[in-house]
């Protein structure tokens, strides 16, 4: 409970840095969550964020994981991984973004079921939700 009151408290204090920190919702791909909502959240300079949902269904990390991919207008046709993760609970749910590289100007973040520990490279062929960045 601790570490999502923490996560909770980080992610406000984001928000509080106002325009200086991104703010998009997801929106629904697919159907493999058609009840999902929630947003993303992403401070460029400090390099970090957060991804809330609701609806999205709970997963066996034994058998698929979420990922995060952020789709970086700097890096081309190569997305940045931003995490592997699982929705444990029905309700709402705080994850930390965790980018294995910095990020020059998002254009999307995307989310896809991967095999468990996710992957390198991710086809998208299961794709449930995405947040496009205003331009």
């Amino acid at each position: 409970w601790s570490t999502q009151r923490d996560t909770r408290l980080n992610r406000e204090a984001l928000l509080a840095l106002g325009p200086e920190t991104l703010q998009v919702e997801w929106q629904v791909m697919g159907n493999e969550a058609p009840n999902a909502a929630g947003d993303v959240i992403w401070n460029q300079r400090l390099q970090t964020g957060y991804m809330r949902f609701s609806g999205l269904p709970k997963n066996n990390p034994g058998v698929a994981q979420y990922q995060l991919w952020i789709i970086d207008a700097d890096r081309g046709a190569y997305p940045v991984d931003g995490g592997v993760f699982d929705i444990p609970h029905d309700g709402e749910v705080l994850v930390p973004i965790q980018a294995k590289l910095a990020v020059g100007k998002p254009k999307a973040f995307a989310i896809t079921i991967e095999k468990p520990g996710g992957v390198v490279v991710s086809d998208q062929s299961r794709l449930p939700l995405l947040a496009p960045a205003p331009e």
